[in-house]
């Protein structure tokens, strides 16, 4: 989940994660700002769910993430993106990363805005 929790004139996201437990709901990652981390969902198998989420750029309509050998362009609501993959092993060192933003209908590499 993504939330904005500052005031009407001043966006400030808080994200976290969830698992539920024989005993309740208890947190995962969560963050500030943009963040992206793991949580495991199932230990048995040692599998998790990575989330990445931040703001987009004023007028963008996708983000595209790059992760292992996956490309992913997912949709920007209300200016902020939530990108996740489940069942997934802890990912260590390799975590998915923005590499392009569609602004005006065509894609500008994330380092160039």
């Amino acid at each position: 989940m993504v939330l904005d929790t500052g005031p009407v004139d001043h966006r400030y996201l808080y994200g976290g994660t969830v698992e539920r437990m024989e005993r309740g709901w208890t947190g995962g990652i969560d963050g500030n700002g943009g963040t992206v981390g793991w949580t495991i969902t199932d230990w048995e198998r040692e599998l998790g769910v990575v989330a990445l989420w931040n703001d987009a750029p004023l007028g963008a309509e996708a983000v595209r993430v790059a992760w292992r050998t996956e490309e992913r362009d997912v949709p920007v609501r209300d200016g902020v993106y939530l990108v996740t993959w489940w069942r997934v092993p802890d990912p260590k060192d390799s975590w998915p990363r923005v590499t392009a933003f569609r602004l005006g209908g065509r894609w500008v590499p994330a380092a160039d805005r």
